[in-house]
């Protein structure tokens, strides 16, 4: 390569790299006033913002603790309800296997309270009914003397069968 074209490619590469550099200057100036429109949007929001920010920053201190205090709250008001609804459990339990006992004692008290009663009822008949059989016994037999001495014969043995079939 000649001296002459190596001047001219080297020149050319100083323009392309010039013109590199002006779009470079260029699309920063661009960037930069962007940036300070963008800030002075920015800056009253920032203004606005601080004061929150510091109220915000505070109130998470100050609630910060009481949010502690109150999850330990919570925690232990978890585990005494645990515990308390397992004593009542261990209650209702207890409890229910009493009443299961207090249930059958009384099943069978009641039980034996029909079986004397039943029984009791039949001694009571057999009691009652003995002597107003004899009774019925006894005045079968008046009857029988008074209408054999007031007729003055004695009935016939038809009649004395359809006693009996009567008695039976």
């Amino acid at each position: 390569m000649s001296d002459d074209l190596f001047r001219i490619v080297v020149a050319g590469g100083v323009l392309l790299a010039a013109l590199c550099a002006l779009a470079l200057a260029v699309t920063m100036l661009i960037l930069l006033r962007a940036f300070k429109k963008m800030k002075e949007q920015v800056d009253p929001l920032l203004a606005k913002s601080g004061p929150i920010l510091d109220i915000v920053h505070r109130t998470s201190v100050d609630v910060a603790p009481k949010i502690v205090e109150i999850s330990t709250d919570a925690v232990e008001i978890s585990k005494n309800a645990k515990l308390q609804v397992a004593r009542v459990g261990e209650l209702l339990t207890e409890f229910s296997d009493r009443a299961r006992e207090k249930v059958q004692q009384i099943d069978r008290s009641v039980e034996q309270t029909i079986s004397n009663v039943q029984h009791t009822g039949e001694s009571v008949k057999e009691t009652v009914l003995r002597p107003v059989r004899e009774v019925n016994g006894v005045l079968a037999g008046i009857r029988t003397a008074f209408s054999v001495y007031s007729h003055g014969r004695r009935q016939s043995v038809d009649h004395a069968t359809q006693d009996e079939e009567m008695f039976i």
